[in-house]
């Protein structure tokens, strides 16, 4: 085998390294985002709810009830920035993957094919010097 196929080899070999690399960490974000997603689900359903009610109130539940939405509002459109965030992330991780996938295959076809041009030097000349013996041995 020569350098330039174990090279392409390496290559691919490499690749497919970074590829399961970037999946671990594909599946460690998609956790988080559903995590956080449905921190996110559970936020707006509690936002939903607080409805002020229609009767009599004091001052000082009102305040409370403001403070109480103002916070669920909050944390609401942090766990929404969060999710968009690693929505990103994750595109761009998946395409990474796909880059390194078509880098992978582009070498380990290179390797292939070289090993193939190789193989059939190989036997081109093995048939090149079983005809010049023939070709000495007979009278």
């Amino acid at each position: 085998m020569s350098r330039r196929v174990s090279t392409f080899e390496r290559l691919a070999l490499k690749e497919r390294v970074l590829i399961n690399q970037q999946m671990r960490g594909l599946g460690t974000l998609n956790n988080e985002f559903q995590q956080v997603d449905q921190m996110r689900r559970k936020l707006d359903e509690m936002a939903r709810e607080q409805v002020a009610d229609g009767g009599e109130q004091m001052a000082g539940s009102l305040r409370v009830t403001s403070q109480l939405n103002f916070q669920i509002r909050e944390q609401l459109e942090t766990a929404s920035n969060r999710c968009d965030h690693l929505s990103e992330e994750l595109q761009n991780i998946r395409k990474k993957i796909v880059r390194s996938d078509r880098r992978r295959e582009k070498s380990a076809n290179k390797a292939d094919t070289l090993r193939m041009q190789e193989r059939i030097e190989r036997d081109a000349k093995r048939e090149d010097d079983e005809a010049s013996r023939r070709r000495t041995r007979a009278p």
